[in-house]
């Protein structure tokens, strides 16, 4: 394995379970939370999820010899390939949106207390 999938592995699976952890508890206590802040949250946190799995997957394991088998498949199927590649750019795309949305989101929460 390469050092650099290496250290992906190292930080990004703790970080991954952190985060799901995170989005559980966030869930469990969302009555005490802005309803508004709930949602953008568990929809960001789902979209970095899904972009660290796809980037994971498109950009990262290519480099593996242990994983030709995944994109032995993946090119025989054709379609799958350009799916993965347009997933990393519209993922990238969501996750600013979701930012803007969530810092936008604080913003309101913090100046509706100044009204």
């Amino acid at each position: 394995m390469t050092l650099n999938n290496l250290i992906f592995i190292i930080y990004g699976i703790p970080a991954f379970l952190l985060c799901t952890l995170t989005v559980v508890s966030t869930l469990s206590i969302r009555r005490n939370l802005s309803p508004t802040f709930v949602v953008i949250y568990v929809l960001s946190t789902a979209v970095n999820l899904l972009t660290y799995l796809n980037v994971w997957l498109s950009l990262r394991l290519y480099q593996e010899p242990a994983f030709n088998f995944y994109y032995h498949f993946a090119n025989a199927t054709v379609v799958l390939p350009i799916i993965q590649q347009f997933l990393v750019g519209y993922c990238y795309f969501a996750q600013n949106i979701n930012t803007f949305l969530l810092t936008i989101d604080r913003f309101v929460a913090i100046s509706a207390l100044d009204w």
